[in-house]
């Protein structure tokens, strides 16, 4: 619909560099109050008298023209084209009436006799400026038949970790009436710097005799410690399906598969299928809702070899520069022994603000209990985490290029974890410090 804007924005500058038809000698009173109204912008008037003036002239040729102005400007784009074709029987040569119909065939989606038409105005040697628009005319026909469409993420990342391990707040740990001393790295928090890429590549496939697209994302992800090498991740994952989008909602239905390395070595590998439905009640106020299924395979451990479900939902309010969401979560992992499977539930309240010369701030507060579903083996008790999360950050676009759909923006962001358990091996304090380079494409 942009694209169709822009053309009907430039026509309306043809129609002052091209000479308008000659008319007629007497005419209907309607013939000229309906001109009236047309040069005021009342269209539909306009329609309603020219019409009544085409009842009593059908074969005037201006009256036609006028007539069809009226008409698409009323949306009824195929009484203009009759119309238009009306004036084409009586002065095959009218290149302004060509025009019209161009821009009528576009409404009507038949680019290719739109197209036709733009280039037998072309071949008359027009007006420089009126050629030059016919070039951008077709140029846009050109972009709204493209069919693939590829676009995507790079992210070049430095952090800052204060416990990379997860250590717990004390290398004294209770078992029930027995304590004793943790050894190894894990006793301890331990600090590292990591460097992080991630790059993300998305293919859209869109194929207008079908009400939906095709959509294909990569994902890779990759952290590298300075200092603590057997933390090293390595993530791939592709999903693809079909996307469904109308003015009032996108919902996608998609299959997955992921694969995590570990140091090298393989750790995790998933498949599974999501979708999620994103609902536009207004122009303030979005839903969310999305689902997903996975099967997981872990390498190293068979006993956590798991199928894991997940449900989200929440809303979002957008008001000015201000964006604020709320996410609920709950998730099931039923895993080979029963240690290892758990129910999780969550939510997350984050907002946004968009500020002068191109910065913008966020904040996120997020919380998340697990209770597992059998007794741990040594500390002879039922697992339950609780976890709190807090963010803030700040970023700004360093450069962009609208045309492309390209940009630069960089992000500065601190979180802070708190971990309580009622295990004291997984009660822990984190201090995460990120600054990323992101471009688009």
């Amino acid at each position: 619909m942009a694209q169709l804007k822009i053309i009907a924005l430039a026509l309306i500058a043809l129609q002052l560099s091209l000479a308008p038809i000659a008319g007629a000698a007497e005419m209907p009173a309607s013939y000229s109050l309906g001109g009236q109204y047309l040069e005021q912008g009342k269209f539909e008037e306009a329609y309603t008298e020219l019409h009544k003036a085409f009842l009593q002239e059908p074969g005037h040729p201006d009256l036609n023209f006028q007539l069809g102005r009226a008409a698409f400007e009323t949306g009824r784009f195929e009484e203009a084209i009759m119309a238009y074709e009306r004036v084409l029987l009586a002065d095959p040569e009218a290149q302004r009436v060509k025009l019209e119909l161009a821009r009528a065939y576009m409404q009507m989606g038949s680019r290719e006799v739109a197209k036709q038409y733009f280039k037998e105005v072309l071949a008359t040697n027009p007006p420089e400026q009126v050629w030059k628009n016919i070039e951008k005319f077709l140029a846009s026909i050109e972009e709204s038949e493209q069919k693939h469409f590829i676009n995507g993420t790079f992210t070049l990342g430095h952090a800052w970790d204060d416990n990379a391990r997860s250590a717990p707040v004390s290398d004294r740990i209770s078992a029930g009436l027995f304590e004793f001393q943790l050894t190894g790295q894990s006793a301890s928090p331990q600090s590292d710097q990591i460097n992080n890429t991630t790059l993300v590549l998305n293919h859209i496939y869109k194929n207008e005799e079908y009400p939906f697209m095709w959509k294909t994302a990569a994902t890779s992800y990759n952290s590298l410690y300075q200092s603590l090498y057997d933390l090293d991740i390595n993530y791939l994952g592709l999903t693809s399906g079909p996307v469904f989008q109308q003015d009032t909602f996108i919902w996608d239905v998609q299959a997955l598969v992921s694969h995590i390395d570990v140091e090298h070595d393989r750790y995790q590998g998933a498949f599974g299928a999501a979708s999620s439905l994103t609902y536009f009640f207004s122009k303030n106020i979005m839903g969310t809702i999305g689902i997903k299924a996975e099967e997981k395979n872990n390498y190293d451990d068979p006993d956590k070899d798991a199928l894991n479900l997940m449900l989200s939902a929440g809303p979002v309010l957008l008001i000015d520069q201000n964006r604020l969401s709320l996410l609920f979560s709950k998730e099931n992992e039923n895993a080979d022994n029963a240690v290892n499977s758990y129910n999780r539930f969550g939510w997350k309240l984050r907002y946004d603000r968009s500020l002068p010369y191109d910065f913008a701030a966020f904040a996120s507060l997020g919380y998340t209990v697990t209770d597992y579903d059998a007794q741990h083996p040594f500390f002879s008790v039922y697992r339950s985490d609780d976890i709190q999360e807090l963010t803030a950050g700040v970023s700004r676009l360093l450069w962009q290029d609208t045309a492309k759909n390209q940009a630069l923006i960089m992000q500065l962001a601190h979180t802070y974890t708190n971990s309580e358990s009622n295990i004291d091996l997984y009660t822990y304090r984190k201090n995460v410090t990120e600054l990323n380079l992101t471009v688009s494409f």
